[in-house]
């Protein structure tokens, strides 16, 4: 156990402070609250820290015999260290107890268009980083497409069977109530103005061209795309990725691309079939308006052509392309450890040797 004694004054009229044992940071408090006693009631004194029975001194140790020399005094009552060992002298004196004389500056404030500036430099920094890995997939994609052979069909299969044929539920369920929710919403207001014939028009042309896609794409977003990021994420913590790297395999062409091309062929459908039930469900809502599935069905030929279902159909692969290569580069663009697997953005993106994007510098989303 360490301890700290004071003696009285000793004929060249100091004040002595002996440390002995170890000092640490279970036994540190004590002894520093007695020398800086020591100290404070000794102001005019010099006072002499005997450390030739000190054994050992941890971190806290050190800082305790590094504060007791630090400490402002008259020059007639400066503190000196006597007698101690070697290998604590040199921690003690590597550091210069002029630079701590002064408190640390603080923080500096920043203002609002710094701050501004910043968080919008972040953003096109990141932006640039999408862009460029989303270019990598499209080249990655139509390599794919020349060279058919180097797609693993078995694995595509297998992403779409997950993505898509799992997901059917859900986005059967979303669009019926999205076509119920705009038959009724605007069939309401058409009633006034004897006007309800034409909810057919907006419930096709909306459904079409529109929502089928988009509903389709947030529910693709939030079940697939961040089921892609969770799984390569879980590959990079494992190391297997790096693994991929060693074998020599591009991790774009061998992870990224059978979930990109399962992406763009599942969206589609996934689409057509929300489309399908939203106008089934505009059509039922629409018998409550007495308006036929006869009428109904009619009215909505003269609504809505080729081009609207073709136009649907084009956003939702623009949109299961642009999710799956998020996601996946989000599960790229995951750390170390498991904590890792959390939300993280890559401050910058550089080509391996391999012909790969790797990151190199993160910052908390």
């Amino acid at each position: 156990m360490a301890t700290a004694t004071t003696s009285g004054l000793r004929t060249d009229d100091s004040v002595k402070v002996v440390l002995e044992g170890r000092v640490t940071a279970y036994t540190a408090v004590p002894i520093w609250q007695d020398a800086l006693d020591t100290l404070a009631r000794n102001p005019d004194r010099p006072i002499v820290v005997d450390a030739s029975r000190l054994e050992y001194a941890d971190d806290v140790g050190i800082a305790l015999l590094f504060d007791l020399l630090r400490r402002d005094r008259p020059p007639q009552a400066k503190v000196e260290m006597r007698d101690l060992a070697a290998n604590l002298a040199a921690l003690v004196e590597a550091f210069d107890p002029k630079d701590f004389a002064q408190s640390p500056p603080g923080r500096p404030q920043i203002g609002i268009l710094e701050h501004i500036g910043r968080v919008a430099a972040q953003e096109v920094a990141y932006v640039k980083t999408i862009a460029g890995f989303l270019g990598q997939c499209a080249g990655a994609l139509w390599y794919a497409i020349r060279h058919r052979g180097l797609v693993r069909w078995g694995e595509v299969v297998s992403v779409a069977t997950e993505a898509g044929a799992n997901a059917v539920p859900i986005v059967l369920l979303i669009g019926f109530l999205m076509g119920v929710i705009i038959a009724f919403e605007i069939g309401l207001v058409a009633q006034q103005f004897g006007a309800v014939i034409f909810v057919v028009n907006g419930v096709g042309v909306a459904m079409l061209r529109e929502l089928g896609a988009l509903m389709t794409a947030i529910v693709f977003a939030g079940r697939t795309g961040a089921a892609f990021a969770a799984q390569i994420g879980t590959q990079k913590v494992n190391e297997e990725v790096n693994a991929i790297q060693t074998f020599g395999l591009d991790p774009v062409h061998f992870l990224v691309l059978p979930r990109l091309i399962a992406a763009v062929l599942v969206m589609p459908l996934l689409t057509v079939l929300a489309d399908v039930i939203g106008i089934f469900g505009g059509a039922l809502v629409m018998a409550t308006f007495n308006v036929s599935f006869v009428q109904f069905y009619n009215q909505l030929l003269g609504a809505v052509d080729t081009g609207d279902f073709v136009l649907g159909i084009v956003k939702a692969a623009v949109f299961g392309l642009a999710i799956a290569g998020i996601g996946c580069q989000r599960g790229l663009a995951t750390g170390e450890g498991a904590t890792a697997v959390v939300c993280r953005r890559p401050a910058r993106w550089s080509r391996a040797s391999s012909g790969s994007w790797c990151s190199t510098g993160f910052s908390r989303c």
